[in-house]
């Protein structure tokens, strides 16, 4: 089963911190984004952490849905 995932990005602006969140699909897709983000964050900040938070939403059936009714084959 497929469950939405958030990849968490803090990072320190000034005197403040900056939380960031993009959602993706899958924890997989999460977790491949890890990386490059952080790199991408550490070029502009120095203080930066990246992590992924899976959520109890499925973002994929595991089972097949019916076709709605008039639709063409």
């Amino acid at each position: 089963m497929k469950f939405w995932t958030v990849l968490i990005a803090l990072y320190g602006v000034g005197d403040g911190d900056v939380e960031s969140r993009v959602l993706f699909p899958s924890e997989a897709e999460c977790g491949a984004a890890l990386q490059p983000m952080q790199t991408i964050l550490q070029a502009s900040y120095d203080d930066v952490a990246v992590l992924c938070e899976r959520s109890t939403l499925l973002s994929a059936s595991p089972r097949p849905v019916a076709r709605p009714e008039g639709l063409g084959k």
